[in-house]
């Protein structure tokens, strides 16, 4: 790894380091940079193997993934740590799961506890180093960024990644009677249904010029693509129009694709106009027509098996020199030097041994792209799987034995593969039916869902290598992306390859920039003066500041010192905010619009004189907003980072780890652990610990972690709680943003062939599955039925989740890290209207007429549990149109209190429950021949064996016996792995 980190610094450095490339012409400098960069900074792609295709609730999820490297088309060995995310079908994380890697492989399970809604469910695969590349900006409504601390965090809230491995799946309902496989999928009832239908899906024509431009008065070619608004294709007729003159016409050749061609001619409206066969109509202008640039069109020779790249100049493109390069995986396989003054030229690339997909590019001296395109080289080997199972028989009577070989077409000693033995009379066929050669080498490097991609290897014929031309002309996506490879300072390592788990983050004042001072410095400065007010003695004091009933008395509001909100609010530095300059907002905010927050309702006239106008509070607050918004927030001068590691289940085992900042951010590397462990972290200016002192003035020392044992009754005896020097946040590398569905992954496939299934009907009358029947509750909006929520998540964590995004402060507030964990669950809809939130106590609105106690008790998170959010939204819906007016989603937030009226220990510092790699479980094979069944005795596994670490002998074989479930059954058989050396094994 030292050495990948080395060769990795030599390459981000090589202007400076490599005298020699600045002597290369200006092209050759640029391919040489690409050369470079595909040898040294390789990707990672990520494949998961699920033991079936489909599960039922209280099943379990076995899966075994592969992390493959693109320089060396090998295991990766880069990064040991995989993250594994199961999502349900409204797009609400249900787990997360880190899983050791050792040679590019690992495995683990997801269990689906029969308290979870059925639907389509995805899990979701990739590791860190994974995350360097595909960076985008999620949309979001601009005023939304105002939520955040500062700007820093509202960027890295709204990072989004183009391509995570992904694969869709039924969850059905748990079965009424045990072996009742029906495909029964009841989803999460709503508070609210939408009044209006959905509207039919619009037919949609996307257009796509090959090479990535139009250029006016060169032969250019179009690729098309016809579909639905879901993603359903529709298969008719395209005609190009210039007014009511017919150009071009095609026909659809394959999934709503095809192909035309034309010339140009600047200046010149057109019109392309689709026509399905079922009637519809969908139209498309085209107006970007270039004055100058490339034309490209890449085309097989059927002779020879190479490649023709056709090229026509126009403009200045035609009056310098030109650079052509061919990458493979990132790897650079040939560049060329071209003169295209002659307006038009044409190459002949010879297609290497090694199938998968091209990168053709047209480019500059300055790294200007003219034309950019991606083709694919297949061959016949592909056809034929490289694992063979061979001993399968017609069927299989109940508990009978089944013996099966499985041999390897590359025999290698060592190989290990993941195999399943399912049964076939209770599978479902799924459109995301890929395997680890469809993934690997192609669906990886495809933008968005691709339907049975196993279609496209199924034979080397002219019919297939078109279907997968027109699928890389119209669904391709450049996972590597040509100018941050070649040009020089484009390209910025952000996040490390990770042997163990390493956690980054961040450390901020906390700031208030109306004085420009820290606000525990303000605190620990007021806090003797405070002292002294709340002393019946002091002769500051007029009386005791609270009534009898522990109610503060009318004349305490009149008192004009700077901290008088602290003794009220248990939450000062979140009370601050608010004067400081957060952004308002009635709905789902922490503020009101009068700047006060509605956490704490009865004590905001604190919060600013009364003198002030409303005008002159509301431009004040935004003036501070805007100031500290463009601020980073962080650190003046470096400070020490501190970190404890504690094993909840092992007494006495306590880590330590410290990390200095560097620009106000660190990274430390956790050991490796299993489980769970709690992990405690704060932050120090070193410089400053001879200055701090208690009430009375005795000097103390240091303490790193503290716990904060604040209780309402420290406050109504004026006790203020300890608050942390700095406001520290990790940034876990967690993808927050999901994709909407598209209709084939929510769809299971017809049979492709089934005369193999067709007479396979069970003796006890159990038919094959065919339809799926899905429900769901309506009835318009009503009360919320406390027993189904939507989430469901730990008080703390939920606070952690808020602080972490940058949407609070440090709090003790538990409505302030509902508040906040629900803007961070929900964002904003990438929509400017946003929705409504409410806050219960334990089922009870916080209307009732509560005690100042019992207010204080439901307010603090040590009295806190779980958060239960109850919302009618979903955020793979997210921007729908429909969610307006009188649909506009509500989020109730219902703050369940530890039982026997529990407490948790909170902390001045941050506290977080850490996952480490996820335990191993064993997948339970009956022995029905050591044990042979009992009379009666059912067995309803569908999932007759599972093992993700099948061992293969040294010339690549294995014997696998295990026995059938309980009915007379065929069985579907499914194995993948990878080579050592790269081989790529799967199965049909």
């Amino acid at each position: 790894m030292k050495s990948f980190l080395l060769a990795l610094a030599v390459l981000l450095a090589a202007p400076a380091a490599l005298p020699a490339q600045d002597s290369l012409p200006p092209l050759e400098r640029l391919a040489d940079r690409l050369s470079r960069f595909g040898r040294v900074i390789p990707q990672e792609k990520v494949y998961v193997h699920m033991d079936n295709p489909s599960y039922f609730l209280g099943d379990t999820i076995w899966f075994a993934a592969y992390t493959r490297r693109t320089n060396e088309d090998a295991p990766s060995r880069i990064s040991r740590v995989l993250y594994c995310e199961l999502w349900n079908h409204d797009g609400y994380l249900v787990e997360r799961k880190l899983v050791e890697m050792k040679d590019g492989r690992g495995h683990g399970f997801f269990a689906l506890p029969d308290t979870l809604y059925s639907g389509y469910f995805e899990l979701r695969a990739y590791t860190r180093w994974q995350l360097n590349w595909g960076q985008t900006e999620h949309f979001h409504a601009w005023s939304t960024e105002y939520w955040f601390y500062n700007k820093a965090m509202a960027k890295d809230f709204f990072r989004d990644y183009e391509k995570l491995y992904s694969r869709v799946f039924p969850v059905y309902d748990k079965p009424r009677q045990p072996g009742d496989f029906y495909r029964d999928m009841t989803f999460r009832p709503l508070r609210r249904y939408f009044k209006s239908e959905p509207k039919a899906p619009a037919l949609r024509l996307s257009l796509f010029p090959e090479g990535g431009n139009l250029v006016a008065g060169r032969p250019c070619r179009v690729a098309f693509e016809a579909a639905t608004s879901e993603g359903e294709v529709r298969e008719g007729r395209l005609q190009l129009l210039r007014g009511t003159e017919v150009v071009a016409s095609a026909l659809t050749e394959h999934r709503g694709r095809g192909t035309f061609t034309f010339t140009p001619q600047e200046g010149q409206a057109y019109e392309a106009v689709f026509t399905a066969d079922a009637g519809a109509t969908a139209q498309q202008d085209i107006k970007a027509v270039a004055a100058e640039g490339v034309a490209l069109q890449v085309r097989r020779d059927s002779l020879s098996g190479d490649w023709l790249f056709a090229l026509a100049a126009a403009g200045h493109a035609a009056r310098q020199p030109l650079g052509l390069t061919v990458m493979h995986e990132g790897r650079l396989e040939d560049f060329r030097e071209l003169d295209l003054s002659a307006d038009s030229a044409c190459l002949r690339f010879a297609a290497p041994a090694s199938p998968g997909i091209r990168q053709v590019t047209v480019f500059d001296s300055v790294g200007h792209i003219y034309a950019d395109r991606l083709f694919f080289l297949t061959s016949p080997e592909l056809a034929r799987p490289t694992l063979a199972v061979s001993g399968a028989r017609e069927q299989y009577a109940p508990f009978e034995p089944i013996d099966l070989d499985v041999a390897s077409a590359h025999p290698d000693s060592g190989q290990v593969v993941s195999l399943s033995v399912r049964d076939a009379v209770h599978a479902d066929h799924t459109f995301d039916s890929g395997t680890i050669l469809t993934e690997m080498l192609l669906a990886s490097e495809i933008k968005g869902f691709v339907p049975q991609p196993e279609f496209f290897f199924e034979r080397d014929d002219a019919e297939h290598r078109r279907a997968l031309d027109l699928l890389m002309m119209t669904q391709g996506w450049r996972r590597f992306n040509w100018q941050e490879m070649a040009v020089s300072g484009t390209w910025e390592l952000t996040h490390p390859a990770e042997h163990t788990q390493i956690v980054s983050g961040t450390v901020n004042r906390f700031w208030d920039v109306s004085s420009g001072e820290n606000i525990y410095d303000q605190v620990m400065a007021d806090h003797e003066h405070f002292m002294t007010e709340l002393n019946p003695s002091s002769s500051q004091q007029n009386g005791s500041l609270l009534d009898a009933d522990g109610s503060p008395q009318a004349q305490t509001f009149l008192k004009g010192t700077r901290f008088r909100n602290m003794a009220w609010n248990l939450n000062p530095i979140y009370e601050r905010r608010s004067q400081i300059g957060a952004i308002s907002d009635t709905r789902h905010g922490v503020f009101s619009l009068d700047g006060r927050s509605w956490l704490n309702t009865d004590y905001d006239v604190l919060s600013f004189s009364t003198g002030d106008s409303y005008r002159d509070r509301r431009r004040r607050q935004q003036e501070l907003a805007a100031r500290r918004y463009v601020e980073t927030g962080t650190v003046k001068k470096e400070v020490r980072v501190h970190a404890e590691f504690v094993n909840p289940y092992v007494k006495g085992d306590c880590l330590v780890g410290d990390a200095e900042t560097r620009h106000g951010r660190f990274h430390i590397d956790l050991p490796r652990f299993e489980g769970e462990c709690l992990f405690y972290l704060g932050a120090s200016d070193t410089t400053k610990w001879h200055k701090k002192w208690d009430g009375l003035r005795r000097r103390k020392p240091h303490v790193w972690v503290a716990v904060d044992d604040y209780t309402e009754y420290d406050a109504m005896a004026g006790r203020l709680p300890d608050y942390p020097e700095y406001y520290v946040r990790l940034n876990f590398p967690y993808p927050r943003w999901i994709k909407p569905y598209t209709f084939y992954q929510v769809h299971n496939a017809p049979l492709r062939d089934t005369t193999s299934l067709s007479p396979r009907l069970l003796t006890d009358g159990t038919n094959l599955l065919e339809q799926i029947t899905v429900r769901a509750s309506h009835g318009g909006l009503r009360r919320i039925d406390f027993s189904k929520p939507a989430y469901v998540i730990d008080a703390y964590e939920a606070l952690n989740l808020a602080l972490d995004a940058g949407i609070i402060t440090p709090t003790q507030s538990s409505e302030a890290a509902a508040s906040g964990a629900a803007m961070a669950l929900i964002s904003d809809m990438a929509m400017h209207r946003h929705w409504e939130m409410k806050i219960y106590n334990d089922q009870r609105a916080s209307g009732f007429n509560w005690s100042p106690l019992q207010r204080k008790r439901n307010g603090m998170l040590t009295y806190a549990d779980k958060f239960y959010i109850y919302t009618d939204y979903s955020p793979r819906r997210e921007g729908d149109e429909r969610y307006e007016q009188s649909n506009q989603p509500v989020v109730a937030i219902d703050i369940r209190p530890l039982p026997d009226s529990g407490m948790r220990a909170t902390y001045r510092d941050r506290r977080y429950f850490l996952h480490g790699f996820a335990y191993q479980e064993d997948f339970y094979h009956p022995d029905y021949e050591r044990t042979p069944p009992a009379e009666g005795q059912k067995d309803y596994r569908r999932t007759l064996y599972w093992n993700p670490e099948l061992q293969l002998d040294a010339d690549g074989r294995a014997h696998v016996r295990l026995f059938n479930n309980s009915q007379q059954t065929t069985i579907a058989i499914d194995a993948a792995g990878q080579t050592a050396a790269g081989g790529l094994l799967f199965s049909r």
